[in-house]
């Protein structure tokens, strides 16, 4: 699956090129998936997982101050979308996954909750829900809109043609500013 989505993208995905390159008979994916949605819904949950791991790995290697896990949770999830393209870029596609398959909202809501857990701490006492919802959103956004942005090259004013631009330093400087605003804002 990851191959034909990078090869050559969600549009001329089928479950018989899938099946083939796998060296299955062409109605196994049927099988087990139904369906190309079946398939691809599947191939996000894991990449839900992935993502989820990779977070948890890097606030295991942060220090464990507010800021510093926030920080780590926003890294992991920029450097997964860099790495992992095809998955990144599935994981959100409403028209294209099941979003009410149980494994994938579980998987979703993982991921989700290393930003609830880091963000908690930062959050006002007094905050209204709708308030903490606001900022969750923000955060959330801020960092998918950078990798986004970058995937899609919407950096070159930038950056130029430059083939290797600063990625990872541009993401930690964004995400500093983005953390240091919640540390100044819970602390008002």
């Amino acid at each position: 699956t990851e191959e034909i989505l990078r090869e050559q993208g969600l549009h001329k995905f089928t479950l018989r090129e899938a099946a083939r390159r796998a060296g299955v008979s062409h109605g196994a994916p049927a099988f087990h998936f139904k369906d190309a949605s079946g398939l691809l819904t599947a191939f996000a949950t894991e990449a839900f997982k992935t993502l989820r791991a990779l977070m948890l790995e890097y606030r295991a290697g942060a220090p464990k101050d507010a800021a510093a896990q926030l920080l780590a949770v926003g890294c992991a999830y920029i450097d997964y979308a860099i790495a992992h393209r095809p998955q990144f870029q599935l994981m959100f596609r409403s028209d294209t996954i099941r979003l009410d398959d149980e494994q994938f909202k579980e998987a979703s809501k993982g991921a989700l909750q290393q930003l609830q857990e880091t963000m908690a701490p930062l959050l006002g006492p007094g905050e209204s829900e709708a308030g903490r919802m606001t900022r969750l959103m923000l955060a959330w956004s801020a960092v998918h809109g950078f990798a986004t942005l970058y995937l899609e090259k919407g950096f070159r004013p930038f950056y130029g043609n430059n083939p290797q631009p600063p990625v990872a330093a541009d993401a930690k400087r964004m995400l500093e500013l983005l953390t240091g605003s919640f540390v100044n804002e819970g602390q008002r």
